[in-house]
């Protein structure tokens, strides 16, 4: 083989090493880019874990205090149906004292009257 081939050849192969390095050159430089970008979506998508992790704990605070003042409502709807039964029961005593009398000034009445 001639100096000339074997230059040629060191050209050929001089020009496909350059070819070689510039195409991975811009495969290493997309791949840069979808790390930022891949970076920037994974912070993205923590900051929004953390936002909804946050909302679980406040809806979770929400509803324990829904259920102990559902749990007040309760208490206070029995004290409520205590004091309506007492009324109800006290109203019931008033009427059958309040007969009693009209029936016993009825008889007096009635006796006096003979």
């Amino acid at each position: 083989m001639s100096v000339e081939d074997r230059v040629l050849k060191l050209e050929s192969f001089a020009a496909d090493v350059r070819e070689h390095t510039r195409i991975l050159t811009d495969i290493l430089l997309r791949h840069d880019e979808r790390i930022e970008h891949d970076a920037a979506r994974t912070a993205d998508l923590e900051r929004h874990f953390k936002i909804l992790t946050d909302l679980a704990v406040r809806a979770s605070e929400r509803a324990d205090d829904a259920d102990v003042g559902l749990a007040e409502m309760r208490a206070a709807q029995a004290n409520a149906d205590v004091r309506i039964a007492a009324l109800a029961d006290a109203q019931i005593r008033t009427e059958d004292a309040l007969r009693k009398l009209i029936e016993r000034d009825e008889r007096r009445g009635q006796a006096g009257g003979q």
